[in-house]
């Protein structure tokens, strides 16, 4: 009788094994063909515009004054966010704060405002002044949670004993944190800011209202003042440029660490801190925080609500409310299909997986208005899917990919890897230990980015209005309707049903229900 060899068992069927099953690859390569397809759309249309045209482009949008601005505005963003997200994420981890399960779901749910109704809230108030400054407060209200989210999930792993080893030997506070504490957290961190920068690389709405020359807005008014869709898309290169120099700092930075995936919790969690100037000094900064990003632009929504001057159209409302829930769904649940594939890949670090994410992240940045010309053109040769629900809720799963792949391949990372190994040396194949074992591990990562997906494109403006079927309406697009004509009391019912709505999606990411007493986010 032969004796089974575990090793040789495990050498053929790890699921970590150089072979990549065949259906894997497919749906990989499937996968980056998709969201290569506004990229390969962009460089058709940009290779079609002539010398003189490219001259007059860039000279009449002062390229270099625009590069300077979305540059600035992207990093200043992100650098502000970060401070302020690992700062709040600190204050819920370390102190012991009342009511801590709510005032988490509160420094969350600015992200489920979208910038261009923060951007609304900031001119209604008639004497705050527009420009760069204004647009970099309004970007990191509205991108901040992004970070608090991924930093908070880390610092729940945090090994306090080492904490506690860098201390006895003479370390203070700060030099801790920057030599222990860090290290352990900057992966989360790093993927945070990442998503914070391309969001304001992307953004339309805030920079539009509020009158700052990016990319995106060029592009915009490129396309509106001439229909010239290659001088607008000849625009959008330096974003894919720019876009790249972030994703392969972002990589550079995950690269330089280890992630943990053990399956036995051996952290030690550190004790919350219950002194009263701690809590007094938390509760301060979390204050003014939420005052600003959440309060000030509910209560001036609140406030246009009931003094609008004409009554709600209550079936407009619900009508907006149907569309935008349906085909944000749709729109989710592509991008769960597309971005299963390319995050197993990229988890188990083949080639094939990291141009895919690479592929993914650089779509992520490129505003709505070039995702919705690429897909008009498409929609031009496939007129059965043109202005059709399935055609808007394709972009929507394309444009905030980045946003599923990211959570999806950081859980399945960190899926214990002996675990995936005794479920091989009891011969179970790669599909059945990935459906069985890591899946279900992974379910909570997983969830969570398709719900940014779900949140995200409750908000997104630029491409539903260039992709909705004729006389199709959502919350956002009803927002810039009244907005674009200072109708602002007309569009207040429409933002704060979207807040509404998007609170949800938002609370199920957060769960402020768990206890943190019993070290789970």
């Amino acid at each position: 009788m032969t004796s089974l060899d575990p090793a040789r068992v495990l050498k053929r069927e790890s699921p970590n094994d150089s072979k990549t099953s065949p259906l894997l690859i497919i749906a990989g390569f499937m996968a980056l063909f998709i969201v290569a397809l506004p990229l390969f759309y962009l460089t058709k249309r940009a290779l079609q515009i002539d010398a003189e045209t490219l001259r007059i482009v860039f000279w009449r949008f002062k390229s270099a004054e625009i590069l300077i601005t979305t540059i600035s505005l992207s990093v200043g963003t992100a650098m502000i966010a970060t401070l302020l997200g690992i700062g709040i994420a600190w204050s819920l981890n370390s102190v012991a704060l009342p009511g801590l399960g709510l005032i988490r779901a509160l420094v969350i749910l600015p992200i489920a405002i979208p910038s261009y109704v923060f951007a609304y809230a900031w001119l209604s108030l008639g004497f705050l002044p527009k420009g760069f400054l204004a647009a970099l407060l309004v970007l990191t209200l509205t991108t901040t949670p992004y970070v608090t989210l991924a930093a908070l999930a880390t610092f729940q792993r945090v090994d306090s004993s080492q904490i506690d080893v860098a201390q006895t030997l003479g370390l203070n506070q700060i030099e801790t944190f920057r030599r222990v504490t860090f290290p352990q957290i900057r992966n989360a961190v790093a993927a945070g800011s990442l998503l914070v920068a391309l969001y304001v690389l992307s953004d339309f709405g805030a920079v539009s209202l509020l009158g700052v020359d990016t990319f995106t807005r060029a592009i915009q008014n490129t396309y509106q003042g001439s229909f010239d869709r290659s001088s607008a898309s000849i625009l959008a290169l330096p974003l894919v440029a720019i876009s790249s120099l972030v994703i392969y700092a972002e990589s550079s930075t995950r690269q330089r660490s280890r992630v943990f995936t053990s399956s036995v919790r051996i952290v030690k969690r550190a004790p919350f801190n219950r002194s009263n100037r701690a809590k007094f000094l938390a509760l301060t900064f979390i204050f003014v925080y939420l005052s600003v990003a959440l309060i000030m632009p509910l209560s001036l929504l609140i406030n246009r609500f009931i003094s609008r001057p004409k009554p709600i159209d209550v079936a407009a409302l619900i009508q907006a409310s149907i569309s935008t829930i349906s085909v944000s769904l749709l729109g989710a649940f592509f991008a769960l299909l597309l971005a299963l594939p390319v995050a197993v890949l990229a988890a188990r670090r083949s080639r094939l997986g990291l141009w895919s994410e690479r592929g993914v992240l650089l779509v992520h940045a490129l505003p709505g208005i070039v995702m919705g010309l690429a897909l008009v053109s498409f929609g031009s040769d496939f007129p059965t899917v043109y202005q059709t629900l399935g055609l808007l809720a394709f972009a929507y799963a394309i444009l905030f990919l980045a946003r599923s792949v990211g959570s999806t391949r950081t859980s399945i990372a960190k899926v214990p890897k002996n675990l995936t190994e005794i479920a091989a040396t009891l011969g179970q194949n790669r599909s059945k230990i990935f459906l069985r074992v890591t899946l279900p591990i992974a379910a909570p990562g997983v969830l969570a980015g398709t719900l940014l997906v779900f949140l995200s494109a409750m908000k997104e403006l630029p491409a539903t209005l260039m992709l909705r079927p004729t006389g199709f309406e959502t919350l956002a697009t009803e927002i810039w309707n009244n907005t674009a004509i200072f109708r602002f009391s007309e569009a207040a019912p429409y933002a704060l049903l979207l807040i509404v709505i998007a609170a949800i999606p938002t609370f199920l990411i957060s769960r402020p229900d768990r206890d943190f007493e019993k070290g789970g986010y």
